[in-house]
């Protein structure tokens, strides 16, 4: 075996490695994002990254989470916190904050 194709398949293993390693560390794109954010004041459902209606009523998320129609979050583990203005929790509990992931612990 030659070093040419040695060094062939250790750049394909290293661009492999490269991409995954991006891959779970990207936040997920807009499109991908469903769940409920503090807007103005009001607590929107979000739908593809975009409000689609307010909220009307309290909302459980995936993982037990609770969000009420005045931006109380009550986790599973009875952590209570208020949603602020931009701040967007996934329908599977995870925080957002900016388009960021955020700590659950406030």
């Amino acid at each position: 075996m030659g070093s040419s194709s040695r060094f062939l398949r250790l750049s394909i293993g290293v661009i492999t490695a490269i991409f995954l390693i991006v891959g779970f560390v990207t936040p997920p794109f807009a499109a991908d994002m469903d769940g409920v954010m503090m807007s103005n004041g009001k607590m929107m459902m979000m739908k593809a990254g975009r409000p689609a209606t307010a909220m009307d009523n309290a909302v459980t998320l995936s993982d037990g989470t609770i969000v009420s129609v005045d931006g109380t979050v009550k986790s599973r583990d009875g952590n209570e916190f208020h949603l602020h203005n931009g701040e967007m929790i996934m329908m599977d509990g995870h925080l957002m904050k900016g388009g960021k992931p955020a700590p659950m612990s406030q």
